[in-house]
């Protein structure tokens, strides 16, 4: 089989570097634009995404050395369910022989005398046994440690507007120009994913400022804030809805959070370039493989970088891309399986939103009318089986308890 990827980054890289080791009597070319720039974003992880390393055969001191990586437990909110909401450590954990019911039941049963919340975190934060790790990383460097794995991809730097004749399968890798999707029909998500932009900038770090081993999501007036810790420097970002706060509005907003003017935005510190504004239209494709073309990563359409979705989506594409080649499936399953995992992901990211009790912002005031509370507990229910979904139960238990809405546990 011939396969043309069309775009490099994470997604085309990845791609190239994966189908040639598990899928047989492949050829591959890569060719990328110079017109089309990574996005440098994304630089938080899930812990699958260290699976996905390992079966490349790259090593996790491999990552540390040359991609700038540090551990990271999870995810800290601060201000989701109401604006003076202190730090929660949403902890990478897995529900493994029923953790959080055995948890609970010491709860109910008094063995536990503070809040649900508080005793969750602690617990969280002092029993490493619960933990997965996952990591922040630079993805360009992560770009080049997976190049290095590619032995046979041909490689070639050229602009292109047509589709090379001679392969049997495209992968549009341009991410969000999407410049050779077929079908761009979208799957019918619920209603409610309102951010669709942020300002972005790597900082170096600050003196007082030393590298936490979990990404900081802070909500914020019309979104949410990141600071993602590297060994050498942060990624700061200001993640918010156009329909609430103009670009230079949230530009303002953004320099005064990275200048220590706002309560928990960031230490001051020094930005290596100028802020970068990315913007998209929150969507995901229904059909991302359609004819002979397969969109992958933001070429499939992004909805929120909210819990490090991003790259996830796209190693589980590429993931998904290889089985189905592999035991002679089309596209009809892939899309199946794609599209399952999109809504999972709309899902979670909306409950944050829906969940909050905030009605300071009129961005808030919009999620208070939502009710999900009960929807959160069978989500949870759901989820049983840890390896089957991107969010095992145990984290949409955490997410209940962070929100308050313990009571709907039974």
């Amino acid at each position: 089989m011939k396969i043309c990827i069309i775009g490099g980054g994470c997604s085309g890289w990845w791609a190239a570097g994966y189908l040639e080791k598990f899928v047989p009597d492949i050829k591959i070319t890569l060719i990328e634009s110079e017109d089309i720039p990574t996005i440098g974003v994304g630089e938080s992880t899930l812990p699958q995404i260290g699976h996905f390393f390992e079966e490349l055969g790259i090593l996790e001191s491999d990552l540390m050395e040359q991609a700038e990586a540090i551990h990271k437990y999870g995810n800290i909110k601060q201000g989701w369910d109401h604006k003076d909401a202190p730090e929660f450590a949403m902890t990478f954990w897995y529900n493994d022989n029923n953790a959080f019911d055995e948890w609970a039941k010491d709860y109910f049963a008094g063995k536990k005398t503070g809040k649900p919340d508080e005793e969750l975190n602690k617990d969280l934060y002092d029993d490493a046994a619960w933990r997965a790790v996952a990591h922040h990383f630079d993805a360009g460097e992560s770009i080049n440690i997976v190049k290095d794995t590619c032995k046979n991809v041909e490689h070639i730097i050229d602009t292109i507007t047509e589709l090379p004749p001679g392969y049997d399968l495209y992968l549009d890798c341009t991410g969000l120009a999407q410049r050779f999707v077929k079908d761009k029909t979208r799957l019918p998500l619920t209603e409610g994913h309102l951010v669709d932009s942020v300002w972005v900038c790597p900082f170096e770090l600050s003196d007082k400022d030393v590298p936490r081993n979990y990404t900081r999501s802070i909500a914020r007036d019309a979104g949410w804030q990141f600071i993602i810790n590297l060994q050498e420097r942060s990624g700061i970002g200001y993640v918010y809805s156009s329909k609430y706060v103009s670009d230079d509005d949230a530009l303002v907003y953004y320099n005064d959070l990275t200048k220590g003017r706002i309560p928990w935005g960031a230490f001051p510190c020094t930005p290596t370039i100028q802020p970068k504004l990315i913007k998209w239209d929150p969507h995901y494709l229904a059909n991302p493989w359609s004819d002979n073309v397969v969109a992958l990563g933001l070429s499939n359409g992004i909805i929120d970088p909210l819990e490090a979705n991003v790259l996830y989506t796209t190693v589980y594409g590429i993931q998904t891309l290889a089985k189905c080649l592999n035991r002679g499936y089309g596209a009809r399953a892939y899309n199946k399986a794609v599209s399952k995992l999109h809504y999972e992901n709309s899902d979670f990211i909306l409950h944050h939103y829906m969940l909050s009790n905030r009605t300071d912002t009129p961005f808030w005031e919009y999620y208070s009318k939502c009710d999900v509370r009960k929807t959160l507990w069978e989500n949870y229910r759901r989820c049983g089986d840890k390896h089957a979904n991107l969010y095992p139960d145990a984290i949409w238990a955490t997410l209940g308890v962070y929100f308050n809405e313990f009571t709907y546990y039974e």
